[in-house]
């Protein structure tokens, strides 16, 4: 998997017309399941797919301007294109378009668990000059404890719950954390079985 796929901060109130923009868009767009479905095909490699989202969450946009999470989405797309770019002059003026698109997102919505699971994800794999790698950290770490009942609930799709857990089982490993890393594995793997963040697991679970 190409993006691979603390305390708890103080509760910020989303504003309540994001929350009213984003509760409509997952509920009643199915633009948004194929947005995410190319984005994330984009993010393995498929440079087709990737045009392909850009498309849909600028038709999403359109539909929604208050959408924090689909500022996220676009926001990621923006780093993505900047670390694909041959065109050094533009590389960095899309990656810090990036960055502040999807600050923005989760300042805006900052419970919203996809929303910080695509800051957290999107950032994780940045070169370590954008100094980012803590945030993803302190994300990851924040939402880890909510996906496996958000999937429950149907309000977070179960690959990305699974793939937030496996990258903290990673986070948790990597500092000696190994009984609660193999517990985060082991939820991503009862979540999504199949999807890519659940076999990942079970490599490290081996």
């Amino acid at each position: 998997m190409k993006l691979s796929l603390l305390m708890l901060i103080a509760v910020i109130f989303t504003s309540p017309l994001a929350r009213a923009a984003d509760a409509q868009l997952t509920a009643v767009n199915p633009q948004l399941v194929a947005a995410r479905t190319a984005y994330f095909k984009g993010v393995e490699g498929d440079t087709a797919a990737t045009t392909q989202a850009r498309h849909l969450f600028e038709t999403l946009r359109a539909q929604y301007p208050a959408s924090p999470l689909v500022e996220a989405y676009e926001g990621s797309l923006d780093l993505l294109e900047s670390g694909r770019s041959l065109r050094l002059w533009a590389k960095h003026d899309l990656a810090q378009r990036g960055l502040d698109r999807i600050d923005k997102a989760v300042a805006d919505a900052p419970e919203d668990l996809e929303v910080r699971f695509i800051r957290a994800v999107t950032t994780w794999h940045l070169p370590f000059f954008f100094r980012r790698r803590q945030q993803a950290e302190d994300d990851f770490s924040l939402i880890a404890p909510r996906v496996e009942s958000a999937a429950q609930q149907r309000q977070l799709p179960p690959f990305i719950a699974a793939a937030a857990l496996d990258y903290h089982g990673q986070i948790l490993a990597g500092h000696s954390n190994n009984t609660a890393a193999q517990s985060a594995f082991r939820a991503a793997i009862r979540i999504a079985p199949e999807s890519p963040a659940a076999k990942e697991a079970a490599r490290y679970l081996r």
